[in-house]
């Protein structure tokens, strides 16, 4: 059977352990080494696994996941299990455009129970001060059955405000609203994933 995506990419290139390649190192951004401490105590305290640098990570990813403008490099990733379901977390440097400084988010990704069709979820705000969530993708009615009332209630009780399932895994980045601390946005990630009915990821799984 062929394994996910999120776990092939958690293995990595050990010829290549960064992804980068000779090329992608010209003009990176530096590795910050109390970034990188904070990152080695969380896997430390968690038996999670810390890798510096790993451009596999996001190989293959939807761009909508990530922030317009050039692909940025992955730094500090943290990649184990919570909740039994294997997820991972880094920081995505990248820059606006080729020439503007370097900027960070936080993303977080979560392992799906089966492949599905590609869903962007946001919460977009309304002229009147309310907001409603949206759910798109191919297969509409995917987004509609998957984006269930008591599933807009959890991500308006955790915050989010954008998130994609694209086959195997759930992506958001700090840029998509929810709680703020890497431990809680993983607590709340993995909370969302099991709220889903099980006939639903059943009935919609490519497995």
């Amino acid at each position: 059977m062929r394994r996910p995506r999120l776990l092939r990419a958690l293995v990595g290139d050990s010829s290549d352990p960064s992804g980068e390649g000779r090329a992608g190192r010209v003009d990176a951004p530096p590795v910050e080494a109390e970034r990188a401490a904070e990152r080695r105590e969380l896997a430390e305290t968690h038996g999670w696994t810390y890798t510096e640098r790993h451009q596999g990570a996001i190989q293959g990813w939807p761009r909508t996941a990530l922030p317009p403008g050039p692909l940025g490099r992955v730094h500090h990733e943290l990649t184990g299990r919570h909740h039994g379901r294997p997820f991972r977390i880094f920081d995505y440097v990248h820059r606006g455009t080729s020439e503007g400084p370097w900027q960070r988010i936080e993303v977080c990704a979560v392992a799906l129970p089966v492949l599905v069709p590609y869903v962007y979820i946001r919460d977009v705000p309304a002229a009147d001060g309310s907001d409603d969530v949206y759910a798109e993708g191919p297969d509409t009615r995917f987004a509609v059955e998957l984006l269930s009332e008591s599933l807009r209630a959890d991500l308006r009780r955790h915050g989010f405000t954008d998130l994609v399932l694209d086959r195997d895994v759930l992506i958001c980045t700090s840029d998509g609203g929810g709680p703020a601390d890497p431990e809680s946005r993983l607590e709340a990630l993995t909370d969302l994933v099991d709220r889903v009915p099980s006939d639903v990821w059943a009935r919609w799984s490519r497995d």
